[in-house]
């Protein structure tokens, strides 16, 4: 893990000691963590660890006030999280260099594992999580108070197509965009969604057992299924396309016995997800995931793998 150089250390040591109550810095380095933020970990001369987090601008500091209180409801109702550290000013997020958005964290110690380490377990414990998750979430938080449909911001960020990263985004042909707005009038589940439910994400110990999930700032109000289907891709959709029907219904089955799922329609799940993906990358906020084209050329495809491996 490479240090940083000793101007941008001695930039961040000046922007953390004057809005957070840290204490004295003694050690900053550069870490993976997750994959929205550039982390830092540091420890203090009082011996606590904390993890730094450099936001880019295309990340609201509105969007990652509600991250950090949302992740401050599941740590008080004792989920796997890292709670965020409030500023001086009583505020989760502080202006960082060049426009971007500084937070930081207590550190809990954890590694990401490889989609070939996780065994049959592993992904069941994975979807008892999940619907854990979304049970705190959907009983813990508001709704918001007036949510955008996905159709209508699908709508703004195609008719602004010439200020979007096209090198980025897939082109969509008329028909692919009709068929995707029509999914999305179809009715669906609504609650909050962690938004980039990857492997990155979930931070395991030596036993395989999830310390913490991480990468909250994609949390928003639409559809539960995208968090599962972004697991589903991960670790059930080997590579060349097989899927793995054995991981597949030991991730779904063990979500749905404490969140049922046995009437979901998947379809427009999928739908959701993909135009929720689309404005992700849209906004530089997260890469286009891997086979996005072919999805959404397939949806009712991958709808029916989903739904075979979806207990009855």
């Amino acid at each position: 893990m490479p240090f940083m150089d000793d101007q941008q250390t001695y930039l961040l040591n000046g922007l953390l000691t004057r809005q957070f109550s840290l204490g004295r810095i003694v050690r900053f380095r550069k870490v993976a963590r997750g994959r929205q933020a550039t982390t830092y970990e540091l420890l203090t001369a009082e011996q606590n660890e904390y993890l730094v987090y450099l936001y880019s601008p295309t990340y609201e500091a509105t969007t990652l006030e509600t991250m950090a209180v949302t992740v401050g409801v599941l740590d008080e109702n004792r989920f796997s999280v890292m709670p965020m550290v409030r500023g001086r000013e009583g505020a989760y997020v502080a202006e960082g260099p060049q426009g971007t958005h500084l937070m930081a964290s207590l550190a809990l110690l954890g590694s990401e594992m490889a989609p070939d380490q996780f065994t049959e377990h592993d992904v069941t414990q994975i979807g008892l999580r999940l619907a854990w998750m979304h049970r705190l979430l959907l009983e813990q938080l508001a709704a918001p108070v007036r949510a955008v449909p996905l159709d209508e911001r699908l709508d703004a960020a195609l008719a602004s197509k010439d200020d979007l990263p096209r090198e980025a985004l897939p082109e969509l042909s008329e028909g692919e965009v009709k068929r995707l707005r029509e999914l999305l009038r179809l009715p669906t589940e609504q609650a909050w969604v962690h938004g980039d439910m990857q492997l990155a994400a979930l931070l395991v110990d030596g036993d395989h057992q999830i310390r913490t999930v991480t990468d909250w700032a994609l949390l928003h109000w639409g559809s539960p299924g995208e968090d599962l289907l972004d697991i589903f891709l991960a670790l059930c959709v080997l590579p060349g396309g097989r899927v793995d029907d054995v991981r597949g219904r030991a991730l779904l089955e063990s979500y749905d016995s404490l969140r049922p799922i046995r009437r979901m329609a998947w379809t427009p799940v999928i739908a959701s997800w993909l135009a929720q993906r689309f404005l992700d990358a849209a906004t530089g906020r997260r890469a286009m995931p891997a086979g996005f084209t072919r999805i959404l050329a397939s949806t009712e495809d991958m709808a029916s793998v989903m739904a075979a491996c979806t207990p009855r």
